[in-house]
């Protein structure tokens, strides 16, 4: 018996009809896609969000260069968006500070962007923090909303949170 079937069978006794299985199937199949989309990941599941998700990271002669996978949420379009950020080192201090800009963002848009993150080798760096929304600007849009709904995620060793 297939799992869905498991969790939606009929009373005791009683045979489930064509249509009843047609039905069925199609809730399971749904099922089974929203279930795929939500793991495919948070930069490309969350509506009504500015995601950020810290995909990778390497050290590329003497900085650590990281890869940031972005998604406007929204369905308004940002213009500009930028970002502070401060980098821990190793045992968890302070390292860097410094302004990232993603420039502008179209609404329910995702971007991949590369950028150095610390003057330092990837494994002398522990977390990256997002400090404030520099900039967030859109005609239509509340500054203000930007950092209440962002949402940040990691992939790798080095964590990204607010």
């Amino acid at each position: 018996m297939h799992q869905c079937d498991a969790t939606f069978r009929q009373p005791k006794g009683q045979p489930m009809s064509g249509s009843s299985r047609a039905r069925l199937t199609s809730l399971c199949a749904a099922a089974a896609l929203a279930t795929g989309l939500a793991a495919i990941g948070p930069a490309i599941a969350a509506d009504g969000q500015i995601t950020l998700e810290l995909n990778g990271a390497s050290t590329v002669g003497s900085a650590c260069q990281a890869t940031l996978v972005a998604r406007n949420g929204f369905d308004k379009a940002l213009s500009d968006f930028g970002l502070d950020i401060v980098v821990f080192d190793a045992a968890g201090g302070v390292s860097d500070m410094s302004a990232l800009s993603l420039g502008a963002m179209p609404a329910g848009k995702t971007r991949v962007l590369r950028f150095n993150i610390a003057k330092r080798a990837c494994d002398k760096v522990s977390a990256v923090l997002v400090n404030d929304v520099r900039t967030c600007k859109g005609e239509g849009v509340d500054p203000a909303s930007c950092l209440a709904n962002l949402k940040t995620s990691s992939r790798i060793d080095i964590g990204l949170s607010l």
